[in-house]
């Protein structure tokens, strides 16, 4: 028996891993790292910052890339920018 705020965790993460395995379901547990990822760097109205912020006291950088403009895929550039916002 779990609390509301697991649950809820649960259901985060488990929508996430539905989404990011569909195409290839046999490979789920290689999308658990980036599922982490996901969950630590996304906004919670409860604590007001991410989870990374609240341990680190910063944000991380995006997967090591600093500069969105020297970045030459247009489709990870635009999500870089969006996430500097």
């Amino acid at each position: 028996q779990t609390d509301g705020q697991t649950e809820r965790v649960n259901q985060c993460l488990e929508a996430y891993l539905r989404c990011a395995v569909h195409s290839c379901p046999g490979n789920w547990s290689k999308w658990l790292a980036l599922a982490e990822y996901w969950y630590n760097t996304s906004f919670h109205s409860s604590l007001g910052k991410t989870p990374f912020e609240v341990i680190y006291g910063h944000l991380p950088r995006e997967f090591g890339v600093t500069q969105v403009d020297t970045c030459t895929v247009p489709d990870l550039a635009a999500w870089l920018q969006e996430r500097q916002v």
